[in-house]
């Protein structure tokens, strides 16, 4: 059995009762309780859980380098002669084309669609199809089946169906599978999935605008440029599924997005919160937004909507909103280029579209060591030059020996308990690595492994420079997986 669905089993961390905010009371929500002890990590976990207070424990400051790319308004591009070879991926299935080569398409036009419950896909500007083949995202080695478009330089859209600001739940999570939706904060998990009517009753609706990641601005750009668009649909969600309380987080870091959304939403009259969030990694990570936001516990293998929440990025409740009231499917995204570079900034990118070509716009300087697709902590190195960006593609750093000196060369374990000092899950980090070098699923299980989110912090911090992090997602991907008996 692998560890996610053990987890899903495991619901002793449930016996503690736990504290959260509806809209304007707050209410005592008590789980099911069961006549078992806690653990020693629940017990650190909910440490600090308890009326008014929804902080968390752990985490660290980062240096932000946030101004090399946040000073100047979101560009677009000319896309005039440039080919994209727009990925053809629905959830981890691959998907077939429904244009031919030669066909002229329009912007917004469907190239595949699928079955009830997958993602369709659609073109990213108007031209020509001149092929179908294959194409790696930046963020994977995989290779995808994809359509290739010649773009004609008009970039004109099809034209958009009627605004339907009347949908109910069932109608909009269809709605944003068929307009291409999903989760743009990094998971890419479908949107409709998790807009469509569950047995749990969802009260809240939680964005996640903290971008808690340094270099990465393309989400501080978008609320600070369309905060009346974010607002809007906040509370179009709202009314749709009857929610008594909708928040947004941002760190105050961010003081001009902040402004600006409580600027728009008090203008609007709106419900909606804007909150300052703790301002240390990994503020962003879904069940530490939770918990500062709602002061519900968000155990492993849970989903947000068994705690009755809705939890979104502010990226993706954009792109709903332009699919809803504008008609328009996901067909590009806001990336950040950053890093040793002369021009950094945020470029509205098409889905598709060559890093190569991105990267010439930002023209890297010398002394560049490699392009890093996502943030310096949960992001990974672009292996392959010819990928292309993906949904998920949130931002591109030309490293340097300044911005990124070189690793160390990894120690023995010193024993300095830093990383469990700053663990944001409560976890144990030294046991866990013990256990992964021995392969010990047992121990693996009893320090909640699938409670970790890969953040990093404990590697960033080890003294030892000891590869905590990579090693916990190998051991999620192998050990638990069986190929480790």
């Amino acid at each position: 059995m692998c560890f996610v669905k053990q987890a899903r089993l495991d619901r002793a961390w449930l016996d503690q009762p736990f504290l959260c905010r509806s809209h304007t009371v707050l209410s005592l929500a008590v789980a099911p309780r069961q006549e078992r002890p806690k653990t020693a990590w629940l017990q650190r976990l909910l440490k600090g859980t308890g009326w008014g207070r929804q902080d968390w424990q752990g985490g660290i400051r980062l240096p932000g380098h946030k101004d090399l790319s946040n000073k100047t308004p979101i560009q677009s591009l000319s896309l005039a002669g440039v080919r994209l070879d727009i990925p053809l991926v629905n959830g981890r299935s691959r998907a077939e084309a429904c244009v031919t080569v030669g066909q002229a398409v329009k912007k917004g036009e469907v190239i595949w669609r699928g079955p009830a419950g997958t993602v369709w896909v659609h073109a990213s500007t108007s031209g020509v199809v001149c092929g179908l083949g294959e194409v790696r995202l930046a963020e994977s080695d995989e290779p995808v089946a994809c359509v290739s478009i010649e773009a004609d330089g008009l970039d004109q859209w099809l034209a958009a169906r009627a605004p339907a600001p009347s949908f109910d739940p069932a109608q909009l999570a269809d709605f944003a599978l068929q307009m291409g939706l999903v989760g743009l904060g990094g998971a890419g998990f479908p949107t409709g999935l998790k807009l469509a009517p569950r047995d749990a009753e969802l009260d809240t609706l939680l964005i996640n605008g903290a971008e808690c990641e340094p270099f990465i601005t393309c989400d501080d750009r978008l609320m600070r440029e369309r905060a009346a668009d974010i607002i809007a649909t906040a509370d179009y969600l709202g009314r749709v599924y009857s929610l008594k309380r909708v928040a947004i987080g941002v760190e105050p870091n961010k003081p001009e997005a902040l402004a600006s959304l409580r600027a728009v939403a008090r203008a609007a009259g709106s419900a909606v919160e804007v909150v300052a969030l703790p301002c240390r990694y990994p503020a962003g990570g879904q069940p530490l937004l939770v918990k500062s936001l709602s002061g519900r516990v968000l155990g492993p293998g849970m989903l947000p909507a068994e705690l009755g929440l809705l939890v979104m990025n502010v990226a993706t409740v954009y792109a709903l909103g332009r699919a809803v009231f504008h008609g328009e499917p996901l067909v590009s995204r806001v990336v950040t280029l950053t890093g040793h570079v002369e021009q950094a900034g945020n470029v509205e990118a098409p889905v598709g579209l060559a890093v190569s070509h991105l990267l010439e716009r930002a023209r890297p300087r010398a002394g560049e060591r490699g392009v890093q697709v996502g943030g310096p902590m949960m992001g990974r190195l672009l292996s392959h030059p010819e990928a292309v960006i993906g949904k998920t593609s949130s931002c591109l750093i030309v490293r340097s020996d300044e911005l990124f000196p070189p690793r160390a060369q990894s120690g023995d374990c010193i024993r300095c308990n830093r990383c469990v000092d700053v663990c944001p899950m409560a976890l144990q980090p030294l046991k866990l690595y013990e256990a992964t070098n021995r392969a010990d699923r047992q121990t693996l299980q009893q320090e909640q492994l699938g409670a970790c989110i890969e953040c990093g912090t404990c590697s960033q911090v080890c003294p030892s420079n000891l590869p905590l992090r990579d090693s916990f997602r190998h051991a999620k991907r192998t050990i638990w997986l069986g190929a480790v008996q």
